[in-house]
């Protein structure tokens, strides 16, 4: 497993890597998706999973820091 956590950027770029496979040549996305990823992929998932897990006690606060006050 990765020991340093992927960055905001790498993590985005993951999610965006794994969207553009679910989208067919003419820009729709497709009904149903059968996905091969590598093992350092799920890893990479399963930690990202888990920062946002751990974040998601603090989301009020992170919009609101984010966002501005509302």
């Amino acid at each position: 497993m990765r020991k340093e956590p992927l960055s905001m950027l790498a993590q985005s770029n993951l999610i965006d890597g794994l969207i553009q496979r679910c989208v067919m040549r003419d820009g729709e996305v497709a009904g149903d998706t059968v996905l091969v990823i590598n093992r350092e992929a799920v890893d990479d998932l399963v930690h990202l999973a888990g920062r946002l897990r751990r974040m998601s006690h603090y989301q009020d606060a992170i919009e609101k820091l984010v966002m501005g006050r509302r």
